[in-house]
């Protein structure tokens, strides 16, 4: 199947290459995209694709291996997977287009993507229209995150110059205007506060500790508890437990083990204790 796909951004070719061309910022632009890593420095890479089809969760180990390029303005590439689970595989031939023309003294880039798509495996199954409406949401989705990374070039960044209003300080505190000024965390500029705040309260008088002076309260006597066989709940654990050994003998074809395992807890929940 074959894709066509065209959106004109708000940015210069080299930045969108800039982009392309950053493994992790790239990653995060694709959607199920993750643990990307550069085998061959701009030659191949590897990754694990996440996706959702239909009744199908995809988990593709993918091989990423790029072609030819030409800086600022086209590459090929191709990307291979296979799901172990459904043994669904995909085969992707991508070329990238960049077209880079100023408008109304602003830049603006035509990306234009071609790419052929051929599924085998239980994937196949679902049809033609199924996964060709899929992909096109995953483009979508990456032409959205792909304008949101682009907003933040032409966000204004905040001024330095604005200066932050500081509480004056107290008289109480110590000195340090020959001392240089070091970067502290909230903590360590916390900590001084509390103590000058404490200097300047007024000294309480201590109380007397009456309580301390009271004898400690004698502990009872330990009671002795004797464990006993109470009837019929021990009855009643000792049924469930063979009828879990047979379950998990039968069903399950667990080792016989069971039938010694699961009577030994039945008794053990049918104990209770008896004070003296």
């Amino acid at each position: 199947m074959d894709f066509r796909i065209d959106a004109t951004l708000p940015a210069s070719a080299a930045q969108l290459w800039a982009i392309f061309f950053d493994v992790q910022r790239v990653a995060g632009l694709i959607p199920g995209c993750e643990d990307v890593t550069e085998v061959e420095p701009l030659k191949q890479f590897s990754a694990l694709m996440k996706q959702k089809i239909g009744p199908f969760k995809l988990e593709l180990p993918t091989t990423i291996v790029l072609g030819d390029y030409t800086l600022e303005r086209h590459v090929e590439l191709s990307a291979t997977g296979r799901d172990k689970f459904t043994g669904t595989t995909i085969d992707v031939r991508m070329k990238v287009n960049l077209d880079e023309k100023p408008s109304g003294g602003k830049v603006e880039c035509t990306l234009g993507i071609d790419a052929q798509m051929q599924v085998a495996g239980r994937l196949a199954s679902l049809g033609y229209p199924v996964v060709k409406k899929r992909s096109e949401e995953l483009f979508g989705e990456f032409e959205r995150r792909l304008r949101n990374e682009l907003a933040g070039f032409s966000e204004p960044k905040s001024s330095d110059d604005t200066a932050v209003p500081v509480a004056p300080r107290s008289s109480a505190a110590p000195a340090t205007a020959a001392s240089p000024e070091v970067p502290r965390s909230a903590a360590t500029v916390a900590t001084p506060a509390a103590s000058v705040a404490a200097q300047a309260a007024p000294a309480s008088y201590a109380q007397p500790a009456y309580a301390s002076e009271q004898p400690a309260p004698q502990s009872r006597a330990s009671r002795g508890v004797e464990l006993v066989l109470q009837w019929p709940r021990v009855g009643v654990s000792v049924a469930v437990a063979c009828v879990v050994a047979y379950a998990a003998t039968t069903a399950f074809a667990q080792s016989p083990g069971w039938w010694i395992v699961a009577p030994l807890l039945g008794v053990a929940a049918g104990l209770g204790r008896r004070a003296d």
